[in-house]
Formats: C-alpha cells, structure tokens, sequence
C-alpha cells in the first residue's frame, strides 16, 4: 500500500539508551516536513514530559499528522487517533520506504 505523505509533518521518537517499554521511555523526538514524498524540513525536538497527554498535546502544537515509535501504547494509539494523528510502530514499517529513508 503506498501512502500519500504530501503536505504533512511526520514525527519520529527516537530510543533513549534503554530498551523503550512504553512511549515515556521516550526522550527525543525528529519531525520532518514532507512535501511531495520528500523531506523538505527537519526539526530535532527533546520532549520535556511523555505521558500521553503532553505527547500528543506537542504534536497538535507542531501539526504532526503521523508518528512513528519505537514501542506503540494502544492507550497512546487510541487518544491520537481521536485527535486525527496515526501512529505507527517501528515494526509495523518494514515495508515503508520513507520510513526506511529515516532510519538510514
């Protein structure tokens, strides 16, 4: 399935040094403007507080219409998705080429 990533923010959280258990584990974050199926803006981010709500509180703020994640909450998952944001986890991105662009 190709997706249509024009015109949107997309945030990658990063792994702190430990192995993530859940999305607080989580310390920074990059977002990249995508314009046209490529990156045409990028922003190094360090996230203050994680919980869920912060989380998805920043991401409103920066305009983020997708995160990926390195562990996904189903709590997390379900509260952005009420707000119009997708999350996806890192394994669910196999197959995604910008994603893979990302982890290069």
């Amino acid at each position: 399935m190709k997706l249509n990533y024009n015109g949107m923010k997309i945030a990658l959280l990063l792994k702190s040094t430990k192995q993530p258990k859940s999305v607080n584990d989580v310390e920074k974050a990059v977002v990249f403007d995508v314009e046209k199926d490529k990156v045409v803006g990028v922003e190094n981010e360090t996230l203050q507080s994680k919980d869920v709500k912060a989380l998805t509180s920043w991401a409103l703020t920066k305009k983020v219409k997708e995160i990926y994640t390195p562990y996904v909450d189903e709590q997390f998952r379900i509260f952005c998705r009420a707000l119009g944001i997708n999350v996806r986890g890192y394994d669910e991105l196999s197959d995604d080429r910008l994603f893979q662009t990302f982890i290069l």
